[in-house]
């Protein structure tokens, strides 16, 4: 039997790519098979993400929130934070959470826009009539003739409203210097007779963009649209629709896209492909997405990847470096904003409980412990992947990683099956003396729960490994 020199794994800096997307035999060293509420912002090493925590309090127990937006006026001196839950539609004013609307469908989503000092809301085509809020109150005021609808933007100084059962997108007059709304009985017909229902719109620099399942119809003005679908890649939901800094991405069924204005649509999801395609079919209506300063992310419901059940999974990408990780919050959210309270802009999202929280604040969810997971490729140790190896000593390299749990699989173990090595108890690095004997392959597992300091995980290192003989190979 040989022995080898020592070995440090690579460091993972580049995220998740899935061996679904990349064979084992060609996985960059750098990446992970499998990232849970980890993250690579900090570049050559793992760090814990940050939680969530209530903004306010619960507003209602049990409930989905099912709508977000951000109020302000022109001049800035009033801010709110508006919410739909169950049958009302709740604002923020910064300390309490006050009823605002009433009676309105408990299972329609609500969408909203900014003009002129207002926001208009919509709550489904067949539920209730459009509404402005000023600021305190829902009213009717300036909505001209604009109809019920399922989903509203404003775009060259139009009011949109899009209806799905009809495929009509009814539009106001132009805004005039008297501020007031009029027009909204004309209409555009959104290729009616193509099988699909409008899904979402979009507001582009160049273009209105009118979402269907598996196409986008782009409209210049109330005379100039694509006759023919101009992308042929739609989605099934308007929250999955994100408009970032570096431009408007959204979920189809074959995975996440960035809009290309002309031209085949940007693919951005191909390193977790195999996670894109466990989505259920019926959670796509349901997928949210929203941003931060660097990163995109959309809420995906629970899957089950390798026979394992994964609830509340968040998948996020890093926009400027392009890498993939996997996220599960303490509970599901459902829809997301940004929210001014006058001081600083907060991205928030609403969960399924009827919870508000501040994205990326505390280190805990609402309470509940972050379980973290990182598993490694399968590494052969050596150029030659048909030989026999052992291994006895490993050294986990860390910094405040204390109380994880280290395991690990090798070639001839069942999916699921790991053997344990130790818990991380000393700071900076901690060796192991283990007993792997006989494998060609071997992977590695760092997992545990957190509610405190965010760790900070840097690599494995094989510290005493060898070669069998070549006739036991």
């Amino acid at each position: 039997m040989g022995k080898l020199q020592k070995i440090q794994l690579s460091p993972v800096q580049n995220g998740i790519v899935r061996e679904a997307a990349v064979d084992e035999s060609l996985s960059p060293p750098n990446t992970a098979q499998f990232l849970l509420n980890l993250h690579c912002d900090r570049i050559g090493a793992l760090t814990l993400r940050p939680g969530l925590t209530l903004l306010g309090s619960q507003v209602e127990s049990g409930q989905n929130v099912l709508g977000m937006a951000n109020y302000r006026n022109n001049s800035g001196s009033t801010k709110r934070l508006l919410v739909k839950i169950n049958t009302n539609i709740y604002d923020y004013d910064g300390n309490s959470w006050n009823s605002v609307r009433s009676g309105l469908t408990a299972t329609s989503k609500a969408r909203f826009t900014n003009l002129i000092d207002l926001t208009y809301m919509v709550n489904g085509t067949n539920n209730e009539v459009l509404r402005t809020y000023d600021g305190s109150t829902f009213g009717s005021s300036n909505v001209a003739s604009l109809p019920k609808g399922d989903y509203i933007e404003n775009y060259r100084s139009r009011i949109w409203v899009g209806q799905k059962t009809t495929d009509k997108l009814y539009y106001s007059d132009i805004v005039t210097t008297s501020q007031t709304l009029t027009g909204g009985t004309s209409f555009i017909q959104i290729s009616p007779q193509d099988g699909e229902q409008l899904t979402a719109l979009a507001r582009h620099p160049r273009a209105l963009l009118a979402f269907k399942n598996n196409h986008i119809y782009r409209i210049f003005s109330i005379s100039s649209i694509d006759p023919d679908p101009a992308i042929d890649r739609g989605t099934y939901s308007q929250e999955s629709v994100i408009q970032s800094k570096s431009g408007i991405y959204y979920h189809h069924p074959t995975g996440f896209y960035k809009f290309i204005f002309e031209g085949e649509q940007q693919e951005i999801s191909r390193p977790i492909i195999d996670i894109i395609k466990a989505i259920p079919r019926s959670y796509y209506p349901n997928i949210s997405g929203w941003y931060d300063d660097d990163h995109l992310y959309w809420s995906i419901g629970d899957i089950t990847l390798e026979g394992l059940s994964l609830s509340n999974i968040v998948c996020r990408y890093t926009i400027s470096t392009q890498i993939w990780s996997l996220y599960s919050y303490g509970s599901e959210i459902r829809s997301s904003a940004l929210y001014d309270d006058g001081t600083n802009l907060i991205p928030v999202v609403g969960d399924d409980n009827g919870n508000v929280l501040k994205l990326n604040s505390g280190n805990d969810d609402n309470g509940t412990e972050i379980h973290y997971d990182f598993i490694t490729h399968w590494n052969y140790i050596t150029n030659i992947k048909s030989i026999h190896k052992n291994l006895q000593e490993i050294s986990a390299i860390h910094e405040n990683a204390q109380g994880a749990n280290i395991e690990y699989q090798v070639d001839v173990d069942e999916t699921n099956k790991w053997t344990p090595i130790g818990k991380i108890e000393k700071e900076l690095s901690h060796e192991y003396n283990i007993n792997a004997l006989r494998f060609k392959r071997i992977r590695f597992r760092l997992s545990g729960n957190s509610s405190g300091n965010h760790f900070i995980f840097r690599t494995f290192e094989l510290l005493a490994s060898g070669i069998e003989d070549i006739k036991y190979a």
